[in-house]
């Protein structure tokens, strides 16, 4: 026992020359340190083998719970800095026993997590699907009601902060600026021209590209008429969607074909054995505003590519049509869908 007895209050600085041992008699007698604001910014329970930091009542081995303002822990040093998780230090728990780290916005517990990130054991542990001793990412509601969470990635271009690949409803990936959902089990998203590309490792890849022009007037008696849209070179069409925003009013007004010129040379991409497409209003034929078309690319010459050279200049993409007596000119939007090749 101390010479103070049970109890000692020391007023001023506590110097200790030497080693100091606090419950050396291994006790159940808690330690504790104030601050000018926490009665308990140090806290050593004794009982349950657990430090708190602004806590009296740690829930695990270490844990820090201010009653009000941030929360914030700071590594820093001079070199190297670095936390590590090492889990089954005597390797004798299998393959159970891993290290994890978790998020959460709610509660402390671990069941709660809303991210969780660690090294799986077992295979299917964690979730369906994992390999045996990998590390993962989760994100999960909780472990009880597992409602739909999503993930996302997001970077800084300049002054553009925005999610770049977002993992959503159904599983579905999502890549493109801020894209929040994905109406497929990948669904790219970006503005128009050149969105995809697969490349061999040793030569010539493809990309799959789409240029879009909206609200475009089809004037009376301008055809061929320019979209204002330019086909990369090394590319071939695939195809033309035409969609009607204002139908035409009048006797004709028919959609011939979509042409291509480069150098002065037009090519069509639709044979002269494929009918025209009606821009007129008749709704009783399915022509009205949201009707749309869609060309293949059938012929065998440039742009259809099917048979044909590719060229090393762009292009400049035509509406071919013809039109009697049309009181109201049609409006459409033209999204023309394509593949460029590399050149080596």
């Amino acid at each position: 026992m101390s010479i103070y007895g049970e109890n000692a209050s020391i007023s001023g600085s506590l110097i200790v020359t030497g080693s100091a041992t606090f419950n050396d008699q291994s006790k159940d007698v808690d330690f504790a340190v104030e601050s000018d604001n926490q009665t308990h910014m140090l806290f050593v329970d004794a009982g349950n083998d657990r430090v708190g930091v602004a806590t009296n009542s740690p829930q695990a081995t270490f844990h820090i719970k201010p009653s009000s303002g941030d929360t914030s822990v700071i590594f820093e040093g001079v070199q190297d800095v670095s936390l590590g998780l090492v889990a089954d230090t005597d390797n004798s728990g299998g393959e159970d026993q891993n290290p994890s780290f978790y998020m959460s916005q709610e509660t402390s517990t671990a069941g709660a997590y809303q991210v969780l990130m660690g090294l799986e054991g077992t295979a299917n542990l964690s979730y369906t699907g994992s390999y045996t001793n990998q590390p993962f990412i989760l994100s999960l509601n909780s472990e009880t009601h597992k409602s739909l969470r999503t993930f996302q990635i997001a970077t800084a271009d300049g002054s553009d902060v925005s999610s770049r690949f977002s993992i959503a409803t159904g599983g579905r990936i999502a890549i493109g600026d801020a894209v929040q959902a994905a109406d497929a089990r990948l669904h790219i998203k970006e503005a128009a021209g050149d969105i995809f590309k697969m490349e061999n490792t040793t030569a010539y890849a493809v990309t799959y590209g789409q240029l879009v022009k909206e609200d475009l007037t089809l004037t009376d008696g301008g055809s061929p008429l320019d979209t204002t849209l330019d086909l990369p070179a090394r590319s071939m069409i695939s195809d033309v969607l035409i969609t009607i925003k204002t139908p035409a009013v009048g006797d004709v007004h028919s959609l011939e074909n979509v042409a291509l010129t480069i150098g002065g040379t037009t090519f069509n991409i639709k044979g002269s054995s494929y009918p025209s497409l009606s821009l007129v209003n008749n709704p009783s034929q399915g022509v009205a505003a949201g009707t749309q078309y869609v060309l293949g690319n059938t012929d065998q010459s440039f742009p259809a590519g099917r048979a044909t050279m590719l060229n090393s200049s762009t292009g400049d993409i035509k509406l071919v049509y013809s039109d009697t007596n049309i009181s109201t000119e049609p409006i459409v939007d033209v999204v023309v869908f394509y593949k460029k090749f590399d050149a080596s």
